[in-house]
C-alpha cells in the first residue's frame, strides 16, 4: 500500500447510537502517521473509534479501506476486524487462559510458530516488566495489569492501523515510557497508522502529527503538530555561527 493512499477513509459519514451520533464529512487516516481525537467526554470519541475499528455499523456515507468500498462490498467487515490492532477502553474479548497463553495466541493468529510465539511473547513480558504474570489467569488480573496487557497484544498484532481508546488512563510512567518507545518506532519506520483517543494532551508525548478537535460529533478544529527535529536547528546554528 502507497504513503499516499489512506488506510482508512470516511465519507460523508452518519452514525447514531442511543443519544450519540456521528457526523463526519471528510476523514482520512494515513500510514506513518499519528492521529489524536482530541474532545470532552461525550463528544463521541468512543463511538468513531468503535467506527474506526469496524465495530459499529453506520447509518449513512461510506468506509474505505486501504482503497476499497465498505458500501460497494469491496471488502469484507469482519476480516478487516481481525486485521485492525484495537485497544478498547473497556476490553470484553479476552476471557479465559494466562498471559502467556493470550499472547502467544495472537502471534499465532499470524502464522508464527508455536515455538517463536512462546519466545516472542515472553520477550515482550519481559521488556514491559511483566514477565511474573505471564502465567497468571485472566480472571487474576489486576485492572492496570490486564490494561498493559492489552496494549502489548496490539503492538504484537503487526496491524497497519492500530486504534488506541484513552491507552494512557494508568498510572505507570515506567510502562508508558516504553509503550510510546515502540509507538514511535511502530510510527516513524513501520508506517504504520496510528489513532488515539483521549480527553487530554498528549503534546508530552511527541508522538502526535494531527489532533482532530472533536465535538458533538462533528470534527470541529484540523491541527498539525509536528516539528522540524531540534538537531536540524541545532546544526544551522552551528553553521551560522561558524561563518560569523
Amino acid at each position: 500500500m502507497s504513503d499516499q493512499t489512506p488506510v482508512i477513509e470516511l465519507q460523508d459519514l452518519n452514525v447514531k447510537r442511543g443519544i450519540q451520533k456521528l457526523e463526519i464529512y471528510s476523514m482520512k487516516i494515513y500510514p506513518g502517521v499519528c492521529y489524536h481525537i482530541f474532545g470532552p467526554n461525550g463528544s463521541g470519541k468512543s463511538l468513531l473509534m468503535d467506527v474506526l475499528a469496524h465495530r459499529q455499523s453506520v447509518d449513512g456515507g461510506n468506509i474505505l479501506y486501504e482503497g476499497k468500498s465498505l458500501k460497494r462490498r469491496e471488502y469484507s467487515q469482519a476480516v478487516v476486524q481481525k486485521q485492525i490492532a484495537y485497544f478498547q477502553q473497556k476490553p470484553t474479548g479476552w476471557i479465559r487462559g494466562t498471559v502467556l497463553s493470550y499472547l502467544e495466541k495472537t502471534l499465532k493468529e499470524r502464522k508464527i510458530s508455536a515455538g517463536i510465539a512462546y519466545q516472542q511473547a515472553m520477550a515482550q513480558l519481559d521488556e514491559f516488566d511483566l514477565k511474573e504474570f505471564a502465567n497468571v489467569k485472566r480472571k487474576l488480573l489486576s485492572p492496570g495489569v490486564f490494561h498493559k496487557v492489552e496494549l502489548i497484544r496490539c503492538l504484537l498484532q503487526s496491524s497497519d492501523l492500530l486504534i488506541l481508546d484513552e491507552p494512557y488512563s494508568i498510572p505507570d510512567e515506567s510502562f508508558i515510557k516504553k509503550f510510546n518507545s515502540r509507538l514511535r518506532n511502530v510510527i516513524r519506520n513501520e508506517k504504520k497508522a496510528v489513532v488515539i483517543a483521549s480527553a487530554q494532551s498528549l503534546s508530552r508525548f511527541r508522538l502526535v502529527d494531527i489532533i482532530l478537535n472533536l465535538n458533538h460529533g462533528r470534527i470541529v478544529r484540523v491541527e498539525k503538530t509536528r516539528r522540524p527535529p531540534r538537531t536540524d536547528n541545532r546544526n544551522k546554528n552551528r553553521r551560522y555561527q561558524n561563518h560569523k
